[in-house]
């Protein structure tokens, strides 16, 4: 069996490249990246849960039924680029939740529903339980591979449309070495009906539901711990389905009826007992970084999100291999079953916590309810044998201290390269001391922070740890945003401001007496919320008439028919944040330009730090290459530079500050650049990498040496 064991990694790392690559598209199409994994995680778990009902009632061989399935879905895989382009113009025009949801229904659910049946297809030649749980595990450790190859290998090697056809080339591949598998189906089906355990189902469905649930948690406790990086959610992605696989495993050898019980409340205590790694993640990842170093990180990463989740995804899969032994009825049906309970109460779970749950409750709040509930489950499934679990689930719970919204404002891991004591004193130290935590929420994207320096009295906001506008030093660069372009374009009316953060920049534009109306686009709620603490020095934008905020995702909006900008700013946060780097590419700039009115200008904010020179260069050639004229700022020595690109003939005269370069000496900074585009994020991939390296002398002394060579030609 060693054959199918090997087929169905490799299967399973086909289909998450399959999903990975799939939310990249639908986040570029829709715009808004969590509602994308939103509805692709929901769509694809609720195929794979129906698949999994009608992969039961397919007859003839097993292996081939099996075969065909797997080149359905990779056909349709090769197909659904060209399907997705078709219904781009659609899309756009009809903009909307409805509209979107559908796109991703008519798109994902036949192969998922194909990948969904494979398993229960197989299992009709497989009578042998242990067997099943294995095949499970291998296909989850091949999807932990999957996860984890997309962005180390296939993207940077093969871009997003190459990696989606070496996925549809495997596919293939799986297709026909399973075609002559030596399976034979069963002679005589069982009912499903009279086959089935409800309390298998029961325990299925309740480790789907609250195993997503975690996840999702898990995934946002990663952006605020580890930096909402590709790699950072990728190593903790791969560390639960890891985890699953080693549960599949242990499920073959341990086979007693205890176990399923046992292991729905070991999933509660060990989720909540990981829960108390919270408060010291942020101190043990300053001493990681001593011992791995900025090269090293992924290691921490990786570490760190293992100590987080403290083996509840062992249980997770330990409680599917039980469920699936203790079904009864014929292999297929068994399988079919199980996977259906796990899989669509895990859409439920995944949708309820990133909507609702992760808000209102925060991270926290999300693994205490869901170790409660397992708790619970634990007790029904095994009577007095549970109630142990409960007592202990509660008893954690009491004693789990708060979350501590200090440590986790400060970006621990965006500031340990810069801390000259990476003790856990030297951290807390840090994090805690000389300022005031203003509130503290979890949005649907991220999480939204504001503080004041007890000392300047300097209020900040962050999100995801990483600081985004402030009252100090940020401040040149937020009304210098504003007021260049303002000054450059000819006659502005229309503007558009893309992210509000403080509303300084959206304030500085407002005090232009020619201007009529002024777009705000926000992604996050929460942030419109922490915007009113600016209110003291942004004008408050808000209130003025002439604003309208549209709380969107701004490549969606200006890939909208509409009147015509003016000026459009972009002031997004740093482009190595997963979501926020699709506002750094070609294609995004090319929706911007066709949103210009004529003379019209676009400002592009691009930091300094953090950022290779090769990457910033990658940058600039990228804007160049839509939009040739541009100037080039500096608000901040040493920290921001401003891209001033005109479709026209701009205003240079009675400017706030001069620029550092003209066109032909921005034009030779970017040149050599790799162009950034949506099919290969190049500065998506690479930037990370560079979040700890002291990057602006190098920056600084190329853009010196341009200045010197063309001034401001």
């Amino acid at each position: 069996m060693s054959r199918l064991h090997l087929l169905l990694a490799l299967s399973g790392a086909t289909a998450l490249t399959y999903e990975v690559l799939w939310m990249r598209r639908f986040a570029l199409l829709f715009g808004g990246g969590a509602v994308a994994v939103t509805l692709t995680v929901a769509t694809l778990f609720g195929g794979l849960g129906l698949g999994g009902l009608l992969g039961q009632k397919l007859r003839g061989p097993p292996a081939r039924r099996y075969a065909q399935l797997e080149a359905g879905a990779a056909l349709w895989a090769l197909g659904l680029p060209w399907a997705l382009q078709a219904l781009t113009p659609f899309v756009r025009s009809h903009p909307g939740l409805g509209v979107q949801a559908l796109v991703v229904l008519i798109l994902t659910l036949p192969p998922a529903l194909a990948l969904g049946a494979t398993l229960p297809v197989l299992a009709r030649g497989i009578q042998d339980r242990s067997t099943l749980a294995g095949l499970y595990g291998a296909n989850t450790l091949g999807a932990m591979l999957g996860v984890l190859a997309v962005p180390h290998l296939l993207l940077p090697i093969f871009g997003v449309s190459g990696s989606e056809r070496l996925a549809v080339g495997c596919g293939l591949l799986i297709a026909a070495l399973a075609w002559s598998l030596p399976l034979a189906a069963p002679e005589r089906v069982s009912k499903l009906r009279e086959a089935l355990s409800p309390q298998a189902i029961f325990a299925a469905a309740l480790t789907g539901l609250c195993g997503m649930a975690l996840e999702v948690a898990w995934m946002r406790l990663g952006g605020v711990l580890l930096g909402p990086s590709i790699y950072a959610f990728a190593w903790v992605l791969a560390a639960f389905l890891g985890g699953i696989a080693v549960g599949a495993a242990l499920a073959r050898r341990w086979t007693q009826a205890w176990v399923l019980p046992a292991a729905v409340g070991a999933m509660g205590v060990l989720a909540l007992g990981g829960a108390f790694v919270f408060g010291q993640a942020p101190l043990l990842l300053a001493q990681l970084y001593e011992v791995f170093g900025a090269s090293g990180m992924w290691a921490a990463e990786l570490t760190l999100a293992v100590l987080t989740m403290a083996g509840a995804p062992v249980a997770s899969g330990l409680a599917f291999g039980a469920a699936l032994r203790q079904a009864g009825g014929e292999g297929g049906q068994a399988t079919a079953a199980v996977l259906a309970a796990n899989t669509l109460a895990g859409v439920v779970g995944s949708a309820l916590t990133g909507l609702v749950l992760l808000p209102a409750l925060g991270i926290q709040g999300v693994v205490t309810l869901c170790a409660v509930l397992l708790a619970l489950g634990a007790v029904a499934l095994g009577k007095k044998k549970g109630v142990p679990w409960l007592v202990a689930v509660t008893l954690l719970a009491l004693l789990l201290p708060p979350w501590d919204g200090k440590l986790y404002a400060v970006g621990v891991y965006n500031r340990v390269s810069d801390l000259g004591d990476r003790s856990a004193a030297g951290v807390r130290k840090f994090a805690e001391e000389g300022w005031t935590l203003l509130s503290y929420e979890e949005g649907r994207t991220g999480s939204v922070a504001l503080g004041r320096s007890t000392r300047t009295g300097n209020v900040w906001l962050s999100l995801n740890g990483k600081v985004d506008a402030s009252t100090g030093d940020d401040m040149p660069t937020q009304l210098l945003s504003g007021q260049i372009p303002m000054a450059m374009a000819p006659h502005p009316e229309r503007a558009l401001v893309v992210g509000l953060a403080s509303g300084v920049t959206a304030g500085a534009v407002l005090e232009f007496p020619t201007l009529t109306h002024l777009t705000l686009v926000e992604l996050e709620p929460k942030v419109v919320q922490a915007s009113h603490a600016f209110d003291h020095v942004n004008g408050k934008p808000l209130d003025d008439p002439r604003t309208e905020l549209l709380v969107q995702d701004a490549r969606a909006v200006l890939a909208q028919t509409g009147p015509d900008f003016d000026v459009i700013i972009s002031e997004p946060s740093n482009p190595w944040i997963t979501g926020v780097s699709n506002l750094f590419t070609v294609e995004y700039w090319l929706l911007g330009e066709g949103r210009l009115a004529p003379d019209g200008v676009f400002c592009q904010w691009i930091q300094l730090y953090g950022l290779a020179p090769t990457e910033f260069q990658s940058i600039v050639a990228s804007f160049t290459s839509v939009f040739p004229q541009t100037w080039l700022f500096e608000p901040l020595e040493g920290g921001d530079v401003l891209l001033m690109g005109s479709t026209g003939a701009p205003k240079l005269d009675a400017l706030p500050i001069a620029p550092t370069l003209g066109p032909e000496g921005v034009r030779a900074l970017g040149q050599g650049g790799v162009l950034n585009t949506d099919d290969r994020p190049v500065v998506e991939l690479a930037a990370p990498r560079s979040l700890h390296l002291a990057t602006v002398g190098p920056n600084l002394a190329r853009i010196e040496e341009i200045q010197a060579r063309y001034g401001l030609e």
